[in-house]
């Protein structure tokens, strides 16, 4: 793996949903994006609908805010069943835009938040549309369960005032 992840820009903000006390983010990702990432999707698809223990898929991930809050980068490093580098770059260019970030952290204060991604828009609303139907297999056959309780304390920094540049 190279010292920088590869970057791509978010080409939609996460659909979100509650299911209990959880908030869920379901995230676009090209399956594509990286090298490793369709090998994800694949084991995982496989290991829910198959029934079949395969290598597993393991992806880690957290927020990083732009000191000047321009954008938040969600940062994926997948560990099985191949190792990649991903940053997911959510371009802010709103007060509403930042504000969606502080109420999921707000969220991760009270409740656990989950991130799922999918290799497309389509397969989002398709995620949507199962886990309204509570259909979960095929809400988890469409993606990659990412995190159970991902951690947001660093997206907090949006609802205070950006860093100067130096």
């Amino acid at each position: 793996m190279s010292d920088q992840p590869v970057i791509i820009e978010a080409g939609a903000f996460p659909l979100t949903a509650c299911l209990g006390p959880q908030l869920m983010l379901m995230q676009p990702v090209d399956r594509n994006a990286v090298e490793g990432l369709d090998e994800a999707y694949t084991e995982a698809c496989l290991d829910l609908t198959t029934g079949i223990q395969s290598t597993g898929t393991s992806i880690d991930a957290r927020w990083r805010v732009a000191p000047d809050h321009s954008h938040v980068l969600l940062l994926l490093y997948g560990r099985t069943p191949k190792p990649f580098e991903l940053a997911v770059r959510f371009t802010l260019e709103t007060a509403q835009e930042r504000e969606f970030f502080v109420g999921v952290a707000e969220h991760a204060d009270t409740g656990p938040v989950s991130l799922w991604i999918y290799p497309d828009k389509e397969d989002v609303a398709r995620a949507a549309v199962a886990l309204q139907k509570q259909d979960m297999a095929l809400f988890g056959g469409l993606g990659i369960g990412v995190e159970s309780e991902l951690h947001c304390r660093t997206l907090h920094r949006l609802g205070r005032k950006p860093s100067s540049a130096i």
